[in-house]
């Protein structure tokens, strides 16, 4: 096939497109089932809703007869209770001045003011209300000049104390949110929110004023909630608190907690409905000075760089990235469909975009031929067959570019007269403030369901002791961990049951970080290894998986004897290759914090990750083979059989993926083996062999950080018991291989031992 050119593809193009992607995962053995969505195009892409415009584009959304759209009958069927989140002006000021005394601040408020009509308009109307204000803008590199005029001449028309900003790696923020996001607010607003906090914070305010209009609000804050028939101003708001204290410190350079945890974000058009219409109305009348900003995007009122963003999004996603926000102004009665309209069909000027993309460092997307991104498959496995699996195989027959970028288990593809529904298929939405709400849940993969088999289930977590350079920091304990957390979805995924079976789906990284930290400063090192035990048995109480805990971590304060970090970690999670990974991002993110830098990570795929398994068989046994022959002859002889089935565990060898992904656990490798026999087989296996060497190994050579590899935290040891009449688990220790057995028969471990020696 013949990759078509990203930006032009029309509609039977890419109906074509979807075909022959469509047929390729359903020549799959491991696929029951499967459809191919690709964003943008199709039937109900040519559609627009008739109540408030909303292209068939946009993702997920439905349309009735009468040619309304899921949002707008939403919206409709619960108008009452969604009305209810927005307060009147007349809450607003006693609000801010209430905060503002409690903290004995001379400010009420620090508002967020960009030199556009929206920012500007707040500004006059605080001033109206008597409120003590002081602003804030944060130059991204891209600022109207015109706007930076306007900041500059009303604050001085006003007397009001300004700060403006700016960040020497905003180039590299931008390029991030491109990858993740398709737009460059996402990485714009972080960058805003993480400064103003800082500032506020310093300065003793405690809020933040944004300008964020009623449309944005609805669909960067709010929507989600709705969709899942949440519409408690008080849940919503508290949920909110959380994801914003995440949201900020999901990046190194993020505002510190106790910033975040001082100052509120207040929307003021939470509080006030005024219209587009009504705003420059106001301008018009209040000032001489403003000017509107020509020198801008078309679609922003204040930044040029905003054109990157809607370009790279239609190229990318398929739809314009302000189409939502949009649109509900126009549910919310502040815009006309027409006015809509013109927003979102402005012309973008190609040649500044290409060379702002090429400063910042992001592919044109017109130069290079990927409709990954723009393509979802929706697929009903069969027999459990894992994602990665089928995707590799759809890989090795499409061309690079046409692989779906992100993939979905249905239990059904929806059909009308047989045909796909495409449709009833939602896919992803990406928002300023993360990846989307939709289904993300995948099944177990065979290796996670064999950790399933093993009770008691909460408490299957390895453990490890780490020791660090130099006294143990919790607060840097915690940016590292919370590092971890939202670099590998792995650490946040929850595992339930149903009558389906086992799925497994990612969660936030809000709530309280999983770190604790232990005082053993005063307890002799004869006394030590018997708190530390405790400390793993209470690590692993705390794990629920069920819930989405996966990861304990404690900071060891030592005295004398090296700091340390105590790691559990639920074998759901992550194997041995995965743990590789996570030590490796400890080590680079102990060396930042050491040079003062801040702590930032190789990227990785995101959960379940895109990189093919490597090969299907069972591999060479390698190191684990001398035990494995062992085993066989002795086991065999002792059970008056041939034969034994074995499951071989090699904790030593690299992981069976390409790709940077933890999570995806490898595959165990079942042998038949006795006097003479070693051969791969298919049968269940009543004995498990763990092979993991010298586990100092885990860590990367020349690391500053070490493996303590103590009895009371064994990184060989699994609580409990699972499904396998005879277990082994093999460690290198002080240069000779040692064994440790479960549910031996008399005299075998010992003959095992004769016969390695």
């Amino acid at each position: 096939m013949t990759e078509p050119n990203l930006l032009s593809t029309d509609p039977a193009q890419a109906q074509v497109i979807e075909q022959e992607v469509e047929a390729a995962l359903l020549r799959q053995e491991g696929v029951a089932d499967g459809a191919v969505v690709f964003a943008g195009v199709g039937e109900s892409a040519r559609r627009n809703c008739v109540r408030c415009g909303i292209t068939g584009k946009y993702p997920g959304l439905t349309f009735d007869e009468a040619g309304v759209c899921s949002l707008c009958v939403l919206y409709e069927e619960n108008r009452e209770q969604i009305d209810a989140y927005w307060g009147d002006l007349s809450e607003l000021a006693p609000k801010l001045r209430a905060k503002a005394e409690a903290a004995g601040s001379e400010y009420d408020c620090l508002l967020l003011f960009s030199g556009g009509k929206d920012s500007t308009y707040v500004l006059y109307r605080l001033v109206d209300l008597g409120l003590r204000v002081m602003t804030f803008t944060f130059d991204n590199g891209f600022i109207s000049t015109t706007a930076l005029r306007n900041v500059e001449e009303v604050t001085g028309e006003l007397g009001i104390e300004h700060v403006t900003k700016t960040r020497a790696d905003q180039n590299k923020i931008f390029l991030l949110s491109l990858q993740e996001h398709k737009s460059v607010c996402n990485g714009c607003f972080r960058s805003l929110l993480d400064l103003s906090t800082e500032l506020a914070h310093h300065r003793g305010i405690p809020s933040i004023v944004t300008g964020l209009s009623r449309g944005q609000i609805m669909d960067e804050r709010l929507s989600w909630f709705h969709q899942q028939g949440i519409f408690d101003r008080d849940e919503i708001e508290e949920k909110l608190a959380l994801g914003r204290r995440v949201y900020h410190q999901s990046s190194g350079t993020g505002a510190e907690a106790a910033a975040v945890d001082a100052v509120e974000v207040v929307d003021f058009y939470r509080y006030s409905e005024v219209t587009k219409d009504e705003i420059r109305a106001l301008l018009k009348s209040r000032s001489k000075i403003w000017a509107h900003p020509e020198d801008t995007g078309f679609c922003s009122s204040n930044c040029l760089i905003n054109d990157v963003g809607v370009y790279v999004h239609a190229a990318e996603r398929g739809f314009h990235n302000y189409e939502a926000p949009t649109r509900w102004e126009v549910r919310l009665g502040h815009l006309a469909v027409a006015e809509a309209d013109e927003e979102l069909q402005g012309p973008v000027n190609s040649t500044r975009v290409k060379r702002m993309l090429a400063k910042i460092g992001y592919p044109d997307p017109a130069e290079h031929k990927h409709l990954g991104p723009r393509m979802t498959a929706y697929y009903v496995p069969r027999d459990g067959v894992a994602e990665e699996v089928i995707r590799a195989s759809v890989a090795a027959v499409l061309p690079e570019g046409l692989v779906p970028e992100r993939w979905v288990a249905v239990d059904e593809i929806p059909r009308r007269a047989g045909v796909v529904d495409r449709s009833a298929l939602k896919a992803p939405v990406s928002t300023r403030f993360g990846r989307g709400k939709e289904d993300s849940s995948h099944p177990l993969t065979p290796s996670q369901k064999r950790v399933t088999e093993r009770t008691p289930l909460a408490e299957q977590a390895r453990a490890l002791l780490v020791t660090l350079p130099g006294a143990v920091d919790t607060a840097k304990v915690k940016k590292i961990v919370l590092q971890l957390l939202m670099q590998h979805d792995a650490l946040r995924m929850r595992f339930t049951q149903d009558e389906h079976g086992w799925r497994q789906q990612p969660v936030g990284a809000g709530g309280t970080l999983p770190v604790v930290r232990l005082d053993l400063s005063t307890v002799t090192a004869e006394q030590e290894p018997a708190l530390l035990k405790r400390a793993v048995a209470k690590l692993r109480a705390r794990l629920d998986p069920a819930e989405g805990r996966v990861l304990q971590v404690t900071a060891l304060e030592r005295g004398p004897r090296p700091a340390g970090l105590l790691l559990v970690l639920h074998e759901l999670a992550a194997d041995t290759a995965s743990w590789r990974l996570i030590l490796e991002d400890v080590v680079t993110a102990c060396r930042q914090i050491g040079a003062g830098e801040p702590v930032e990570l190789a990227r990785s795929e995101p959960f379940p990750g895109t990189a093919p398994v490597l090969d299907a068989v069972a591999a060479d046994p390698g190191p684990a083979l001398a035990v494995l022959t062992a085993l066989g002859e002795v086991l065999s002889t002792a059970l008056g059989r041939e034969s034994v089935t074995i499951d071989v565990a090699d904790h030593t060898a690299p992981h069976r993926r390409t790709g940077r992904i933890v999570g995806r656990l490898s595959d165990v490798d079942t042998w038949r083996v006795g006097p003479g026999l070693l051969e791969p087989t298919a049968e269940p296996a009543e004995v498990r062999y763990d092979h993991f060497g010298d586990v100092r190994t885990l860590l990367p050579a020349g690391s500053p950080v070490t493996v303590s590899d103590v009895p009371e935290v064994d990184f060989t040891e699994l609580p409990g018991t699972g499904p396998h009449a005879i277990s082994i688990a093999g460690a290198v220790r002080d240069g000779q291989l040692r064994l440790t057995w479960r549910g031996a028969p008399e005299g075998v471990a010992q003959r095992v031992a004769d016969r390695l020696d």
